[in-house]
């Protein structure tokens, strides 16, 4: 599947206050309009890794940059969640999860980095947000 993107970089300000730095891929229409969440087609989803910011070694791996593809793992034996999904950098290395309310519809889909969060541009990865997708992806860049 291919998906139109558009490179973006710019601050950001969160409705709880302060100020992110957000880089990477914004998904667009035929016509270069930005799709919001609830535009997106069927077999796609955006959404947070979550609990990346345990992991800041993950974060500051190249591996975690935007349109770097994501590995889903299951993990049945996860004491705190039998259907939790783990997300893997492309060698293998933890980067966090698939929020709970996404995992029983994204098992066995693919991912990929999307954006990246920062306090800054100067600053180290904060947090990733992901595409999921029910089949493969390939980004066209607008």
């Amino acid at each position: 599947m291919i998906v139109e993107v558009e490179r973006q970089e710019q601050y950001w300000y969160p409705d709880d206050g302060g100020e992110v730095w957000v880089a990477g891929f914004q998904l667009v229409d035929a016509d270069g309009r930005f799709l919001s969440r609830g535009e997106l087609p069927d077999g796609l989803k955006v959404t947070h890794v979550a609990g990346a910011f345990h992991r800041p070694e993950a974060l500051a791996s190249d591996l975690a940059a935007p349109g770097c593809a994501l590995t889903l793992r299951a993990e049945p034996e996860n004491p705190h969640d039998p259907s939790a999904l783990a997300v893997d950098l492309a060698d293998g290395t933890p980067l966090g999860y698939v929020p709970r309310e996404f995992t029983l519809d994204v098992v066995g889909w693919s991912a990929l980095v999307l954006r990246e969060r920062r306090r800054s541009p100067r600053d180290p990865r904060d947090g990733v947000t992901m595409l999921l997708s029910r089949e493969p992806v390939e980004l066209r860049v607008r």
